[in-house]
């Protein structure tokens, strides 16, 4: 977040003037993605998105300080909301700019053995989908997961080793970046590439790490197929694990990376240290109400968690 946005105080016009400067640019661009819409059509989407989250904003005369910005990995200060989920002693809120409605249900859960992937090797857990997600198409389904620790430790030492790394984290702040590995479930055949946006915050009864990432099993370009938002969270007690996977995209992506490399890959893949850096350092630049949802909803919905069983 900017400082001009996060000083209380602020010049409503100003504010204004830079975001309308920004959505304006936006429209400029011709990104599909993949739904079968225009990119015009999609532009003015996002865009009014954006204007109602922006009206959201200059209705909020103060808004939290970041931390400095030489500080990559920030401790987040997010507002809490009521919660309109209720489920199972698991209670959150939600934007209705982020979704219409949330599924929920119960997972049962198994254990495969050792002669599976790990990721074959689950507990049963509490999963919450969205309906009509701000991103309609995306390599990845939006949801939230909520995982017994005890029980799912007990079943698999690749979970309880990442458990323990997201505990370790909590406590270090790592602050991601290129080939990263931050904390995260559930478990995938396939490599973190890179992290950013990287934020630390509390929910209701447990603390967490929120970042942006992308997974894959070869060197891609960063696309709105693939980039998601992610919350790896404890409660306070340890007794559960909190996991999200929620799509996110932004303008200034291309929808589909292959048509980047499609021509020539061995000259991307020359090019991939200075690609990625590149990409990595933009990412970080970007203002997080710029993604759609919004970097700040997505934030607000998960300090909302609170987990009573």
């Amino acid at each position: 977040m900017s400082d001009d946005l996060a000083r209380p105080g602020m010049n409503k016009f100003l504010v204004l003037v830079a975001i309308l400067t920004t959505l304006l640019s936006s429209l400029a661009c011709s990104i599909d993605l993949g739904n079968g819409n225009s990119a015009e059509e999609l532009s003015l989407k996002q865009t009014a998105v954006v204007l109602q989250q922006t009206q959201t904003a200059l209705e909020n005369a103060t808004l939290p300080q970041d931390q400095p910005t030489d500080e990559p990995a920030q401790q987040a200060d997010v507002p809490v909301a009521q919660p309109n989920v209720v489920y199972e002693g698991i209670s959150f809120s939600f934007d209705p700019n982020i979704a219409q409605s949330v599924n929920m249900a119960i997972i049962p859960g198994q254990n495969m053995g050792e002669d599976y992937m790990p990721g074959e090797t689950y507990p049963t857990y509490f999963e919450f989908t969205f309906n009509n997600y701000a991103v309609a198409d995306h390599f990845h389904t939006p949801k939230i997961i909520v995982y017994p620790v005890n029980e799912y430790c007990a079943i698999s030492a690749y979970a309880s080793e990442r458990i323990d790394s997201l505990q370790l984290a909590l406590i270090n702040h790592p602050a991601g970046g290129v080939i990263s590995d931050l904390p995260f479930l559930p478990m995938w055949p396939a490599a973190q590439i890179f992290s950013v946006q990287v934020g630390y915050f509390d929910f209701q009864n447990g603390s967490g790490v929120r970042y942006l990432t992308m997974y894959g099993q070869a060197i891609y370009p960063v696309d709105n197929q693939n980039l998601f938002y992610t919350y790896q969270g404890l409660t306070n007690d340890g007794r559960f694990y909190i996991s999200a996977v929620l799509p996110v995209v932004h303008l200034g992506l291309p929808d589909d990376g292959s048509t980047q490399m499609e021509d020539d890959y061995m000259a991307f893949e020359a090019n991939w240290e200075t690609y990625i850096n590149d990409t990595v350092n933009w990412l970080n630049a970007q203002d997080p109400r710029s993604f759609v949802p919004g970097i700040d909803l997505l934030d607000a919905m998960m300090a909302s968690f609170k987990v009573e069983r």
